[in-house]
């Protein structure tokens, strides 16, 4: 069994191993990585640094309630282990974070590797010469390990959907829209018009929905929350019905007012993502939702794309990722 990394030169030794194999082109396949959904791994030198200010700064972020579900569910889950125990079979764990405290080191320093020894995994080490410079760069970078970890998720997610994607959906999107999104087997168009396409996925007690709409793009005010709220709610009360008559899906502004966000890693350049909870009006139903807005400078229209889940008395966390991995697999068409 191999040993733990001894150093900090060790590890970027190790890193640019990896990455000068993964130029060859036959490099080795690595091991799938294990681990469960949204799950981190952290290793501290002791149990003390767990159960100190650096285990509370972990938890407390990591473990803090997704925005927009309803019912309360953390935004990961986190497993712990000492550095005495970090084997072969743990360092398969898909999103790993290293704790050291080295007094030696004149700084504290973050250092990452992808793929390191498993595949898709995202491995962070932090190192610093005391707690309170740990702590304080953590705080610093923990939003940017956040999208190293969901990209890593996102990516395992598509693993299994890319072998029973269905290419007459993904097709009719192409032709729709001008990109694809890699959407498996399971879904079914419910609506196709000119600027507005339904896809959904309905089991006996629930429904996992990806929307696509579109309107012509005129002015950067048109990413603006209120924009997006109105421009959602317009869509989806002339095309997604309720069960009653007369009512109709809205989007939920009162007690969850959607939060607003730009993101940079998605697919289609500058981005606008829009996270929160949809209501049917005149019924007593709702769910998460979860969009993304860019403007399509080959079309000249402003896009979203959009997942939403519905599914009473249950946690819904991880079926909601499942529809933003899906909105994530975007790719426009080459013409």
């Amino acid at each position: 069994m191999k040993t733990h990394l001894k150093n900090m030169a060790l590890l970027l030794a190790l890193a640019c191993m990896v990455a000068s194999c993964a130029d060859q082109p036959r490099a080795a396949k690595k091991d799938r990585s294990v681990g469960g959904t949204s799950e981190i791994l952290v290793v501290t030198q002791n149990i003390d640094q767990w159960n100190g200010s650096i285990g509370d700064s972990i938890r407390h972020f990591f473990l803090d309630y997704q925005y927009g579900l309803p019912q309360p569910e953390s935004r990961n889950d986190v497993a712990h282990i000492t550095l005495s125990g970090f084997s072969d079979m743990f360092k398969k764990h898909k999103n790993i974070i290293e704790v050291e405290i080295n007094p030696s080191l004149e700084k504290a320093v973050a250092e990452t590797a992808e793929n390191l020894w498993a595949a898709p995994q995202r491995y962070v080490k932090v190192s610093a010469p005391d707690v309170n410079s740990w702590v304080e760069l953590f705080d610093k970078q923990k939003e940017v390990y956040q999208q190293w970890f969901d990209k890593v998720e996102r990516e395992r997610i598509m693993n299994v959907f890319r072998p029973t994607k269905d290419e007459n959906i993904i097709n009719a999107i192409a032709n729709r829209f001008g990109f694809t999104l890699t959407v498996p087997q399971g879904f079914f168009i419910a609506k196709d018009e000119p600027d507005f396409m339904w896809i959904r996925k309905e089991l006996e007690r629930s429904s996992a929905c990806i929307v696509i709409y579109q309107t012509p793009y005129k002015d950067t005010i048109q990413f603006s929350p209120s924009s997006l709220v109105a421009m959602r709610d317009m869509a989806m009360q002339q095309h997604i019905p309720g069960p009653a008559e007369g009512s109709y899906m809205a989007t939920e502004t009162e007690f969850v007012p959607p939060l607003v966000t730009t993101v940079r890693d998605f697919p289609a350049g500058y981005t606008v993502e829009m996270r929160g909870m949809w209501r049917t009006e005149g019924v007593f139903m709702g769910g998460p939702f979860v969009s993304y807005t860019f403007a399509d400078s080959r079309t000249g229209n402003l896009v979203t794309v959009e997942g939403f889940y519905y599914e009473p008395n249950q946690k819904k966390r991880n079926n909601l990722l499942q529809l933003e991995a899906i909105l994530y697999s975007l790719r426009f068409v080459e013409k």
